[in-house]
């Protein structure tokens, strides 16, 4: 049932279940997905959700019980009490099949979720993909990258998965939940969330991030000045130096009278 109503929605939000690599990177980018554990934590929430839906309406039904039977005195002498006792009973059958329908409508979200997230990393960029009803793709240059890192709670740890939040420029340090809502919201920062290869991921980045700027944040085909300093020099590179200048300088004196 929940694979039917999976492709079902899939085929009415014309959402693409693979993501498109940006053009020339086939060979170069890497794709990553949140933990299989990820979707688990959410299954998780989203059970203890339904347990306390469950309890409010179990508590519901027990009190229109009490009401209809007469042992809570509250439509005793009320004008209509037969139309109103009516009334509640299609109210209990209702909630009962509401919370039923509800179950697979409201889960099937939390897994399309998991299984639409993607995040891709290439030579040059980061694409961040997410999203059920509204899907939205970010991309994230290696030119403006600040800060790499790694956020685990108490619950991914005992989970095994982890954030890794990645802050280009203008997304500055967040002061609370707020800011780091509008940070995300403005396009500075993005979250690889749910992952379970956090450190590798993280040093994926930070060593493309350095090749792209040891090749100076340029066109590749296009060479880059490079100044070294002479004291980092190999030694047969410096011997060799030194003996063409011994030889500048006897030539030197030799032309000179």
């Amino acid at each position: 049932m929940i694979r039917g109503l999976k492709q079902l929605m899939l085929r009415l939000l014309k959402v693409p279940p693979e993501p498109h690599l940006p053009a020339g990177t086939a060979d170069t980018a890497r794709v990553f997905r949140a933990s299989k554990r990820y979707l688990q934590l959410k299954i998780l929430n989203w059970g203890v959700g339904q347990v306390l839906t469950l309890v409010g309406l179990i508590s519901a039904l027990v009190a229109l019980h009490f009401v209809k039977t007469g042992e809570l005195e509250v439509l005793t002498n009320f004008p209509h009490r037969p139309i109103i006792l009516r009334f509640l009973g299609w109210v209990e059958v209702w909630g009962v099949i509401v919370f039923l329908a509800q179950v697979p409508l409201s889960l099937l979200p939390v897994i399309l979720d998991w299984e639409l997230r993607w995040y891709i990393v290439t030579d040059r960029s980061l694409r961040i993909r997410e999203g059920v009803w509204k899907v939205s793709e970010m991309t994230l240059t290696f030119a403006n990258v600040q800060e790499v890192s790694i956020r685990q709670g108490p619950i991914e740890r005992l989970f095994g998965i982890a954030n890794l939040r990645v802050r280009t420029a203008g997304g500055g340090a967040s002061a609370g939940p707020h800011e780091a809502q509008n940070e995300e919201k403005s396009g500075h920062i993005g979250y690889f969330r749910g992952v379970d290869n956090a450190p590798a991921i993280r040093d994926l980045i930070l060593e493309r991030l350095k090749r792209l700027r040891d090749a100076g944040l340029g066109d590749p085909d296009q060479p880059q000045a490079v100044f070294e300093d002479a004291s980092s020099a190999p030694p047969d590179v410096v011997e060799a130096a030194r003996a063409l200048l011994a030889e500048a300088r006897a030539l030197r004196e030799t032309v000179e009278p």
